[in-house]
Parts: structure tokens; sequence; C-alpha cells
């Protein structure tokens, strides 16, 4: 079925070469590390080394298996059903060699860039894509839960991340979908800071980003914490959930995007934090932690069933404290679901 919507979106080529990995794996289920697909209007080939021959038939699906024998793309650009095409599709997103390689080996054939069609599809989630995310986002949470006595003065970052990072993949995580972020006081005015030897203090506000993979499908969610008095940062949180909240609630079908991203920032600045947001209100979660759709104020989609984005609003001071919550929405036919509740 993807590879048939695929091919709908693709008419204007003869044929398309697929590299991204996760663009792979979504449309034939193929898990390794090494493979190249091509798909035409009638034909469906997927091109791997003998590494990968046993795994093939267990996990490929739609299309025809063909084990190299030398290099992979040379072995592409020798098949048959390649040979016969005029017009070639190729991803935006493919390494320089192998497109240096594939542009010399098609000379007299017309090799085009196609932005983002595999991505195009995945922004729309199917129900088996969704309960694989909320699972997910369910696993992450309660490893979240069961840590989060650990944040506390005295404590270090990297301990804290170490630690969720283990009961993550402890209650069945496949590992994390990025590198999981504890920072505080100072530390967390930098949005991605990493993990370091400081000890959390009293009157720290500690933002923890953390996210795993389960079942090749992503999850990312941000708690901020509060360690004691502070009145600023308290100030600042609810500035910042009141934003968050606000987006939240207008997001329905066919709403743009860029207008949630407003809202949530015309919140933030006319509470005088405006120059302190200086990132995007969300993005897609699934088979990549940052893919479609973007929720920025620069986005050209709309607000659509069967869409998973986060939203994250965040206040970032320098030197002094940083707030940001982020949440993993689902849109429904009718209304949304928060997926990183407890």
């Amino acid at each position: 079925m993807r590879v048939s919507n695929l091919r709908k979106e693709i008419k204007e080529v003869d044929g398309f070469i697929v590299t991204n990995l996760p663009n792979i794996y979504y449309l034939v289920g193929f898990t390794g590390s090494s493979g190249v697909l091509v798909i035409t209007q009638k034909d469906a080939v997927f091109f791997t080394d003998f590494r990968y021959k046993e795994q093939c038939a267990r996990e490929i699906k739609d299309a025809d298996v063909v084990i190299i024998k030398k290099s992979l793309i040379r072995d592409v650009l020798r098949h048959s059903v390649v040979k016969s095409l005029k017009k070639i599709g190729f991803e935006e997103s493919i390494k320089y060699s192998s497109y240096s390689t594939l542009k010399k080996g098609l000379k007299g054939k017309k090799f085009l860039p196609l932005k983002n069609e595999v991505g195009k599809l995945r922004k729309i989630k199917e129900p088996g894509e969704i309960k694989t995310i909320k699972e997910a986002a369910k696993l992450s949470l309660s490893s979240f839960e069961d840590i989060k006595s650990l944040v506390k003065p005295g404590v270090r970052e990297e301990d804290i991340a170490v630690e969720l990072e283990y009961r993550m993949k402890k209650n069945g995580a496949q590992g994390t979908s990025f590198e999981t972020i504890v920072a505080s006081g100072p530390n967390a005015a930098l949005p991605h800071a990493r993990a370091g030897n400081r000890k959390l203090k009293d009157g720290d506000t500690v933002v923890l980003d953390f996210g795993v993979m389960y079942n090749h499908y992503a999850s990312d969610t941000t708690r901020t914490i509060i360690l004691g008095k502070n009145s600023k940062a308290h100030k600042v949180y609810k500035v910042v959930e009141e934003a968050q909240l606000a987006a939240i609630r207008k997001i329905k079908h066919g709403v743009p995007l860029k207008e949630l991203d407003r809202i949530a920032r015309d919140i933030i600045s006319d509470a005088g934090y405006g120059e302190y947001f200086g990132h995007s209100l969300g993005h897609g979660v699934g088979l990549e932690v940052h893919e479609g759709p973007s929720v920025s104020g620069k986005s050209e989609d709309t607000v659509e069933t069967g869409m998973v984005f986060t939203v994250e609003p965040g206040i970032y001071l320098p030197n002094s404290c940083g707030v940001r919550i982020e949440d993993m929405v689902v849109v429904k036919d009718k209304g949304i679901e928060i997926i990183t509740k407890i």
C-alpha cells in the first residue's frame, strides 16, 4: 500500500531511487543498515549485500530483492530496471558520494531531485504507527517517573541522565531517540545542553528532555522541574505553560501550523520574553524524532488528522534559568490526544 501511494506522488519521473534508510523501512520494512530501493510505476527492487540475505527474506514486503555482488550503487546501475529508465528521481538527502556515482553512471538520462516525497506520506500516521508511538511515549514517561526522585540538590546532571537512559532500556526501549538532556541552573538556558558534571542546587530549574526508540518509532518529551523557591523561574514556567496550553487548544484539522507557533509566541512576547524563545514550536515525530510536519512560523503545512507532533515552547534566560515544556499530540477526527501524559 505504501509503495502504491508513493507511485501516485512520483508520476513526473520513470523511477525513483530511495537511499534514506528510515524511508526504506517505511516503504518495504527493511531494518538493516545498507540498501537502496528503486521504485517505478511497475517494479520495486531492493538492493543490499549478503549480510542481509536472510533478513530480507523475513522483512521485505512489496519489493523484489537483489543481493549485490560488488558495489551497491554500481550494481544498482547495472540492473535492467534502472537501465530502462529515462527520467530518474532521487532523494535530496542522498550522500554526495552516492550521488556522484549515480550521476556519472546515468549519463544521457535526466536525474532529478525530488523533495521529501516519502516524508509527505510519513506526515500522516496509520493507526498501527500511532499505537506504537503511544507505547513509546508511555514507556519514556513511566521511566521518567521511576527516576524523578533523583532530581534533587547534590545530584549530578549526568548521573540523572544515565539513570534515566538505563531505566528506559530496562523498561523495553531499543535505545534513546536522542542524547538525553539534563540541564540545571544556568545550563538550562541552553536549549540543547548536554548533561555534565554540575550538581543540582536549591533554586535551580532542571530541564529534562528525553525520548526512546520503540519498535522503530520515537518519542520526545521535555519536563522542567523547579527545585525549591525561585520566583523568577516560577513566573517563567507559568508563561511557558500558558503558551503551550493556548497552542494545544487551537489544534484542529485545517488550522495552519504556523498559526499554532504564532499563538504561543505572542503569549511569550506579550509577557516580555519574546527574544528568549528562539526555536520553533514543534516538529513531527515518527520513525525519526525530528520529521515532518514542521510546527514553525515558516511552516506551509496545515493540521491534518493522523499527524503526530510536539508542542514545546520555551524561555531561556542567559546565565539564569530555562524552562521548556514539551508534549506530543495526535490529531484525531475530532480534537486531539496528548500522548505524553500519565
